[in-house]
Formats: C-alpha cells, sequence, structure tokens
C-alpha cells in the first residue's frame, strides 16, 4: 500500500507541473486566464524553472486529500480537469516570488464536487450559507471584466520574432483589401528600419487600431474571420510609426508609438500625413531580425493570397493545396487529400488561414502494411467556427466544430480510396469508412511471402507478392529458428501451401480469417533409439549436446485451419536437415551448437552464411570495433566452424592459414615471383623459389 501510494503522490506532482505549464502556455481566450498565464510566466522569470517546480511539487498532498473527497464521484479526469481546475481556485499567483495555495478561514478549499466546484448543490460552504450576515459582505452580481493591469502586459502575448509581426501585418492588409504588400529594410535616422506598406483602404479609425480587443473591422470581416483585435500588438515594445491614408475619408493620418506607450497607456499625438493610399508600418529592427528577415519573408509569402514585395523582388506563392490528389468543398474549407507513397509526411503544417499556417493534427491513414498513407491539408474559407488560440494564433482551438473538420477530413480521405476500386486499409479503418458512410471494398487479398529474419536486422524483410493460390501465415520466432525453419520448407511446398506473413491488422476480413495459421515451431531431435529432444524458443538443451551429427531432425508445426478457429491445431511434421541452436552470447560461435542430420548436404560456404543470418549481431557499444571489422571477424570465425564441423580439423586449419595468407601476406609477394613457407612451433621460414621448383598454385 505505502509504494502504491507513494507512485500515487508521483503521478500527482507530474500532473501539477504539467497543468502549470499548461496554465502557462496555453491559456484560454479570455482575460483572466490571460492575465494568470502572464503572472505564471513571471513567477518562472522571478525564481527560475528548478525553484518553481519544487514549489509546484510542495502542493501534492493537498491535491491528493482534495482528490480522496471527490474521487468516487468525479466524472471528469485527475490530470486533464481536477488538478488544473484545483490551481485555477486555491493558488495565488500575485506575488511572483511566492506563490501558494490560500487557505481561507472557515472555507475548506480542498472539497470539490465533481464539475471541480465547491461542495453542495448551491455551490455554497456550509459555514457561510449558516451565516447570513457573513454572505452579506460580498456583491449581489459579478460579471467578467479586463483587469487594467493586463495592458501592463501586452508586450509579453508574443515572441517578438520577426515572423510574428509580419503574420499580424499582413493579415490586416489582407482584410483591408490590399493587393500589393510591399517589405523593404531601409535606413532611417542611421538605424535600420522595417517597413511595410500595402495599398488597401487604410485605417478610418485610429483609436481602435490600438484598443486592445477591438478589432473594428466590418459585420462581414468580424463573422468570417473572428479577428480579436490584437495582432498590432505584435509589436509591442519596438518604437513604430504608422501612416494610413482613410479611404472613405479621404484623409491621411501619422502617429509614432515610442516602446513604453504600448503599455503605459500615455496620449500619443496623432498628425496628418501625405500618405495617398493604403497603411504604411515603420518598426525599428532589431539586430537578430536582420539574419532571418529574408526568410521570414519568403515564409509569410509563400501561401498568401496577396503578391508580397521584398524590395525590388515579387516573393514566390504557391496554392496551400498543390500537388493533392483531390480536393473537396466543405463548409467554407477546402480539404485537400495527399497521398504519401512511403509514409515519410514530415511536415507538420496542416491548416491555411489566408496566409497563416499553423499546425494540426488532421487524419493521416495509412495502408495496414506499410505501403502508402493519405492525409489531409485544410484550406479556410469562411469558416467562423473554426478559430485561432489568441494571441499569437498559432494553433487551433478544440472545439466542436474542429472535431467536425477531422471527421470531414477522415470522410474525405476514404472517399479518395474509394475512387481507386482497391485498397490495403486496416478491418478498423474499413468499419471506421462504413460508419463514415463511405463503401469501400475489403481488402486487396494478397499477401507477401514469408522470409525468415536474420539475427542483424531482427526486421521483417518482405518476398513477393503471394496472391490467387492458397496461403498459410507464419508466425514471428527468434531468428535462428526462423532461419532453420526456411531451410526446411524451402524446396516446394511441403505445407501445401505458400508461406506468407502476417497482417494482424486484416483481421476481420472475410478472406483473411479464412486463412491457415501456423502457431508455433519446434523440433525433434534423435540421437538414438529412445534419445529424443524437444527444441524451441528459450528451451535448455542438455549439457552433454554438442555440435555434429545426429540421427535425425524433424520441424513440427502446429497448424490451426481457419484463423479464429475453435478447432484443435493439427501438427504437421517436415524433415529437417539442420538445427543451430545459439548460446548466451550469439555472436560467440564457441557456445553455438549445430546439429546436422545424417543426410544433410550443406557445403562449408552455405553453413557459414547459414550461421551469419542466424547469430551474427553487431555490437554497438562505442568501445567495440566498427561493424565491417565485427562482421568481417564474424564471417571468418563462421567459415572456421564451418569447416571444422563439415572437413575436419586439419581442413578447418589449413583453410584458416590461406585465408590468413590471403588477407595479410599475398599482397607482400611481387608479381609472377613464388614464395614457399614453412612454418612449425611459432618459426616461420620463408624464400623465394625458382619457378621450375615452385609447388603448383591452388586455391581452396
Amino acid at each position: 500500500m505505502q509504494d502504491s501510494n507513494c507512485a500515487f503522490a508521483l503521478e500527482t506532482a507530474a500532473c501539477l507541473w504539467e497543468a502549470v505549464l499548461s496554465l502557462r502556455d496555453s491559456p484560454i481566450t479570455n482575460p483572466a486566464d490571460i492575465e494568470r498565464a502572464l503572472l505564471i510566466r513571471e513567477s518562472f522569470d522571478a525564481i527560475g524553472t528548478a525553484a518553481l517546480r519544487m514549489t509546484v511539487i510542495g502542493w501534492t498532498d493537498a491535491v491528493d486529500a482534495a482528490w480522496a473527497k471527490v474521487a468516487d464521484d468525479y466524472a471528469m479526469s485527475f490530470d486533464w480537469d481536477f488538478v488544473p481546475d484545483w490551481i485555477i481556485r486555491h493558488v495565488d499567483w500575485s506575488d511572483p516570488c511566492h506563490p501558494c495555495f490560500r487557505h481561507e478561514p472557515g472555507h475548506s478549499c480542498d472539497e470539490a464536487d465533481e464539475t471541480g466546484g465547491e461542495k453542495d448543490g448551491d455551490g455554497c460552504d456550509e459555514d457561510v450559507a449558516a451565516n447570513s450576515e457573513a454572505s452579506m459582505t460580498f456583491p449581489a452580481t459579478i460579471k467578467t471584466t479586463v483587469g487594467q493591469s493586463l495592458i501592463t502586459k501586452i508586450g509579453r502575448f508574443f515572441n517578438g520574432s520577426v515572423s510574428d509581426c509580419l503574420a499580424e501585418i499582413i493579415q490586416n492588409s489582407r482584410r483591408a483589401g490590399a493587393t500589393r504588400i510591399d517589405i523593404a529594410r531601409i535606413e532611417k535616422n542611421d538605424r535600420p528600419v522595417l517597413r511595410i506598406r500595402d495599398d488597401g483602404r487604410g485605417i478610418a479609425e485610429p483609436a481602435k487600431f490600438l484598443t486592445l480587443g477591438d478589432s473594428g473591422w466590418n459585420e462581414d470581416t468580424a463573422r468570417s474571420e473572428d479577428p480579436a483585435g490584437m495582432g498590432v500588438f505584435s509589436l509591442a515594445g519596438r518604437h513604430v510609426t504608422v501612416r494610413s491614408h482613410a479611404a472613405e475619408l479621404g484623409a491621411a493620418w501619422q502617429a509614432t508609438i515610442t516602446p513604453d506607450a504600448w503599455e503605459n497607456g500615455k496620449p500619443l499625438d496623432l498628425i496628418p500625413s501625405s500618405l495617398c493610399k493604403g497603411t504604411e508600418i515603420e518598426i525599428d529592427m532589431l539586430e537578430s531580425w536582420g539574419n532571418v528577415l529574408q526568410q521570414a519573408v519568403k515564409d509569410v509569402a509563400r501561401f498568401c493570397p496577396v503578391p508580397i514585395w521584398f524590395g525590388e523582388h515579387r516573393q514566390p506563392q504557391e496554392s496551400f493545396l498543390r500537388e493533392a490528389k483531390r480536393v473537396e468543398e466543405w463548409k467554407g474549407c477546402r480539404i485537400g487529400i495527399f497521398v504519401d507513397e512511403y509514409l515519410l509526411n514530415r511536415e507538420k503544417v496542416r491548416i491555411n488561414f489566408h496566409g497563416l499556417t499553423v499546425p494540426c493534427r488532421l487524419p493521416h491513414i495509412h495502408d495496414a502494411d506499410g505501403g502508402r498513407g493519405w492525409y489531409a491539408k485544410v484550406d479556410i474559407v469562411d469558416a467562423p467556427q473554426l478559430q485561432l488560440v489568441l494571441p499569437a494564433r498559432k494553433e487551433m482551438v478544440q472545439n466542436a466544430a474542429l472535431d467536425a473538420l477531422l471527421d470531414a477530413c477522415e470522410a474525405a480521405i476514404f472517399r479518395t480510396i474509394a475512387r481507386e476500386g482497391h485498397h490495403r486499409l486496416s478491418h478498423a479503418d474499413w468499419q471506421r469508412a462504413m460508419a463514415l458512410g463511405v463503401t469501400l471494398p475489403e481488402a486487396a487479398p494478397w499477401l507477401n511471402a514469408w522470409t525468415p529474419r536474420t539475427a542483424e536486422t531482427d526486421g521483417i524483410l518482405l518476398g513477393d507478392r503471394v496472391a490467387g493460390e492458397p496461403m498459410i501465415l507464419m508466425p514471428t520466432d527468434q531468428p535462428h529458428i526462423e532461419q532453420c525453419v526456411g531451410r526446411a520448407i524451402a524446396s516446394g511446398r511441403p505445407l501445401g501451401a505458400t508461406p506468407v506473413h502476417p497482417v494482424d491488422d486484416f483481421a476481420g476480413y472475410g478472406w483473411y480469417d479464412a486463412l491457415p495459421r501456423a502457431l508455433g515451431y519446434s523440433f525433434r531431435i534423435e540421437r538414438g533409439e529412445g534419445d529424443v529432444l524437444d527444441y524451441a524458443a528459450d528451451t535448455q538443451l542438455p549439457p552433454n549436446l554438442v555440435s555434429g551429427r545426429v540421427d535425425g531432425i524433424t520441424l513440427e508445426l502446429a497448424v490451426q485451419e481457419r484463423g479464429f478457429s475453435d478447432a484443435p491445431a493439427e501438427i504437421i511434421a517436415l524433415p529437417a536437415d539442420l538445427l543451430i541452436v545459439p548460446g548466451d552470447c550469439w555472436t560467440d560461435l564457441e557456445e553455438v551448437i549445430i546439429l546436422l542430420g545424417t543426410d544433410c548436404a550443406i557445403t562449408p560456404g552455405g553453413l557459414a552464411s547459414l550461421l551469419e543470418c542466424a547469430c551474427f549481431y553487431p555490437d554497438e557499444d562505442s568501445d567495440a570495433d566498427s561493424y565491417h571489422t565485427q562482421q568481417a571477424s564474424f564471417e571468418m570465425h563462421a567459415r572456421f566452424a564451418a569447416n571444422l564441423l563439415l572437413l575436419g580439423e586439419d581442413a578447418a586449419i589449413i583453410e584458416r592459414i590461406r585465408e590468413a595468407m590471403r588477407e595479410h601476406v599475398s599482397w607482400l609477394i611481387p608479381k609472377d615471383r613464388t614464395v614457399a613457407v614453412r612454418a612449425m612451433n611459432y618459426q616461420v621460414d620463408a624464400a623465394f623459389a625458382s619457378n621450375d621448383e615452385a609447388p603448383a598454385i591452388t586455391t581452396a
């Protein structure tokens, strides 16, 4: 029980820290949550991550105590709901150096109902409810509002990167009807300035331009795009000059915003401007912007519907759904379906909001056997219910509209697959398509021929496609067993069907469930009358078993006639001529037992190759030799072991000497010269021999 409590406390501590990070980095788009996020960030800055983590972990006992009182009736999750709600209700972040949870007099903070609120149906503390005078100290009604202190922290709403600034300003230009945007790096008053100019209809209400939360856009734009009036504050903390010609008024204005004016709310002088069209914004550039400006402009221009110039050069534009295999229209969106032939899709950006691209986990469906994949990308045209998380707008709000979009993307993928008439989807995906109203045939009825795994790769090597003929599913076992099984069934079709690799995700399809399958392998070894051993994976063999010839080896397979059948498995026996049994150290051939049947006719080279497939596994330790050195050493020892077993000790030693001479000595002997070598007891004698006396040179 103590270990269980300790484990739960560790889980609570982890959930607390994760919740604090989430409240800091992903606040809900209302002022209270944003202000809390800024206060949490102040605590990180004030005392550091390590110190704050220890403070947060210190709340573990309080959270566990609160959870113990409501766990049986709490309808939502502990980590995603209860813990964040506990932090919101109980932690005071007002002192950045000392965040702490509150112990309120006469108020049991830790008693919460299943919604995370106070216990009792009316939401009132029992002591307060019983004391009418105490309740009169509170106002009768409350409402949500924006704290004035929020404006003093506006500089921390955005990360201050040039990419963020460009993206927000360009979005405003697009909404203003611009048909061209010019971006340039200029020098002004001996300092670098970033100038962004458009030919849109300008800003008619300068006050709203700098009003947090008031976008000032017309009704159609407000409905379709949900602008929040925060984008211009991506420039907070910068020295900015704004000029704009309001087309509807036929007049232009200019204002200069100093770095401190963004947060202190001081009045700004508004003066006439000579600008004849659109809006022009000049921003004092940070030194860090210079190196990344060109790439940042290129990135924001890539999918922007408005042409963008950088200096004298128009930036390349492309359709967000370029190369889509198929495009569907859906509730103000364009859903593009893309085919990924090799499942190497690394692009994270999935949604384009008029040139502002954000990542999103849209459906990605692929073949069950690792073939093609299909994924979706979405171009948002007019879908006001699909919203971006404010203020930075770098991710989608998780709401019902996004859930509906995910289903629409998934259905669009299945419809794209249906148009091809065949597929290799899993049975689960096939059922999902049916649930979404898309009828698909069963997966194409073919499988890859079974090939035994090697010890080195320990992965499946797919053989040729097998279709239109009897097949039998082969199980996965240890590589040395699969190599010996493969040798036993290599000639013809002793099982009456072609061995194929199983694909478990196909289970449920009629054609797949009808296939017979081998459930496992074992080998029966006969060493003499009454001396019979059965070997399977992880079987412990007797210590007196050594390499050499045995009277017989039989491969036994337990075969089930149909998948998921209740019928007992049938044991099929096949003759085998060889069995390799590795020791504890697979690559140490001195520990490997090699058993040969009386009729085994394998060559030394064939046995050495089989040993490598069954036993060689390179050591990836940094102290080990390179892969090629390890492989060459294993091959040499495998050849020696094969020669020793098949040809005898003398022949094995002679061949080993020949190999050593070929590798280390032969390159020293001049061309067309003969060297006679005599070696004994570590003494070596070598001399050039005349051609007449030279013995004939033979190669093994």
